[in-house]
């Protein structure tokens, strides 16, 4: 059963979790540079559990998933094979198991290392999002200041894309006796901001019952962007979700099968919040990690191989 904890007490060891953050980095950097066009998701998911064992995690903390083109649009996508087109993004959702003590680390690239215009749109905006959220992660604050300031930038993304009407407009999303309505955003983005990580993937961190962000919080950011192919058809048929469809479809069109997750891990401590999952994340690092040919994985690093010896 996931466990409540603080880093102020002698467990979980912040050092574990950094641990399990910093190899699922190494994984994500190994990706990126390995992807191109015409391998099976399942090379990638292969190459990235490798990098984990290799050095020196457990396992993966949860199960890899790597979702590309219309794949990348489900949330816990993991059946890992489908060929990889040229146009598609690729969603990579992994984390290692380190001494028990899971990451989470989200990275979204393009198959052919370039991000497209829509591609790029729909990504700056998720980005945007989650810098939101980081500004309104303080030693301190309210934890739902994040959900609020990154649902807001979401919205009026997607407004300025054309994928929905305003940012604050509703849909019919329940019919019947009680109907009800839910926003329109929430048709591309259906989680939550993020979780806490520990023991388990999603540990339950302090500020679920305290609803502030305190020393001991180890948590995630992750926003996004899921632009399924059919989505204005799952709505309800009712006459206003016909006319919302007619406004929207053109621009589903264009953005079809672009689905869009960051996703970062944090540790507060008494000075602050700090980001620890540092791998590429704007889209000119990402690009540039891409470029060039793959020669295979590299040689353990010794420093690593000092660390898990050392446990």
């Amino acid at each position: 059963m996931a466990q409540y904890f603080s880093l102020h007490h002698e467990n979980p060891q912040p050092r574990l979790i950094r641990q399990a953050v910093d190899i699922t980095v190494l994984a994500q950097r190994e990706a990126m540079a390995a992807i191109e066009p015409g391998m099976n998701e399942f090379e990638i998911q292969a190459l990235i559990e490798y990098t984990f064992r290799r050095n020196g995690a457990d396992r993966p903390s949860f199960s890899t998933i790597v979702g590309s083109g219309p794949n990348s649009t489900t949330l816990h996508y993991n059946v890992d094979d489908r060929f990889i087109e040229p146009n598609d993004v690729i969603v990579m959702d992994i984390g290692a198991s380190y001494k028990g003590y899971a990451a989470d680390v989200t990275r979204t690239v393009p198959a052919n290392g370039k991000f497209s215009p829509p591609q790029r749109a729909v990504y700056e905006i998720v980005r945007a999002a989650q810098a939101a959220a980081e500004r309104q992660a303080k030693l301190g604050a309210s934890a739902r200041l994040m959900t609020d300031s990154s649902s807001a930038v979401l919205a009026a993304g997607l407004a300025k894309l054309g994928l929905i009407e305003a940012p604050p407009a509703t849909y019919d999303c329940v019919v019947g006796d009680t109907p009800r309505k839910c926003p329109q955003y929430r048709l591309y983005y259906m989680h939550g901001i993020g979780h806490g990580i520990g023991l388990e993937v999603h540990d339950p961190d302090q500020f679920y019952f305290t609803q502030q962000i305190a020393p001991g919080s180890a948590f995630t950011i992750e926003p996004g962007i899921y632009v399924r192919e059919h989505v204005l058809d799952e709505m309800p048929d009712t006459p206003g979700n016909r006319a919302i469809a007619a406004k929207l479809r053109a621009a589903v069109a264009t953005y079809r099968n672009i689905g869009i997750r960051i996703e970062d891990d944090y540790i507060a401590t008494d000075k602050g919040v700090e980001w620890i999952s540092r791998a590429p994340r704007e889209i000119d690092e990402i690009e540039a990690a891409m470029r060039g040919s793959y020669a295979g994985p590299p040689k353990r690093d010794p420093a690593l191989v000092e660390k898990y010896k050392g446990e």
